[in-house]
């Protein structure tokens, strides 16, 4: 797990680029609207919208495949729709390498 600080606070408008890339989970019942976001094996952020302090968590095993990842998606947000592309494209590449260290259903570890 890694604690981030961040320049600017994380929006409602980031939280629904992230929705391009995996779950986003809102939880507006508490006095700050506390959200999650989960891209399974790659990436789970934490935190609360308006704040610029965020909880990013990686799977160990695939850590250096992803660990800039949470980087890339603040980067590319910037870029509208061709950053959503590329990171979709990304996103597929590592995959691909996830795909190659993970055993196949059946195999003995």
């Amino acid at each position: 797990m890694k604690e981030f600080v961040l320049d600017e606070p994380l929006t409602a408008e980031f939280l629904a680029f992230l929705k391009s890339f995996g779950t986003v989970k809102l939880y507006p019942h508490l006095k700050r609207q506390y959200f999650s976001f989960e891209q399974e094996h790659f990436i789970s952020i934490k935190g609360f919208v308006g704040d610029a302090n965020v909880e990013v968590r990686y799977r160990k095993e695939f850590l250096d495949l992803t660990g800039d990842y949470f980087h890339l998606l603040l980067f590319y947000y910037h870029e509208g729709e061709p950053g959503t592309r590329k990171i979709q494209g990304l996103g597929e590449s590592i995959r691909g390498k996830m795909k190659i260290r993970l055993p196949a259903p059946g195999d003995k570890p």
